[in-house]
């Protein structure tokens, strides 16, 4: 087992393999928007040109407070732009039901950090 794992761990570190990682999920229950709401938030990021968006969707009923869908991202390529906010609402959103997450990647010279989440 252990030469299995030398094996393996060689191979990724000479073959130049990119292991791409999940989104970290924030720690907070989404409070009941839908992916179509993250996916148009991210849709400003990703074929809007923008680096920060907040889509409002109004305000809570009898309260002061907005609901709001914020993205992000920053770096210097957007490369995954779509990818990355697709894991996370999968990961986040969809499959752990919390109010949004991160993904970063960095390799070779290429930054690029993206979040979402609602309020």
């Amino acid at each position: 087992m252990a030469c299995k794992l030398f094996f393996f761990l060689a191979l990724l570190v000479c073959g130049g393999v990119v292991i791409v990682n999940g989104a970290e999920c924030f720690g907070n229950p989404n409070p009941g928007y839908s992916v179509q709401q993250y996916q148009q938030a991210a849709q400003r990021i990703c074929n809007g040109g923008f680096s920060d968006f907040s889509l409002d969707l109004g305000q809570l009923p009898h309260s002061q407070f907005r609901m709001v869908i914020q993205a992000h991202w920053d770096g210097n390529s957007k490369q995954h732009c779509w990818g990355a906010f697709n894991n996370i609402i999968s990961q986040c959103v969809q499959g752990a039901r919390w109010n949004g997450g991160r993904w970063d990647w960095v390799f070779n010279g290429q930054l690029e950090h993206y979040y979402l989440q609602a309020f």
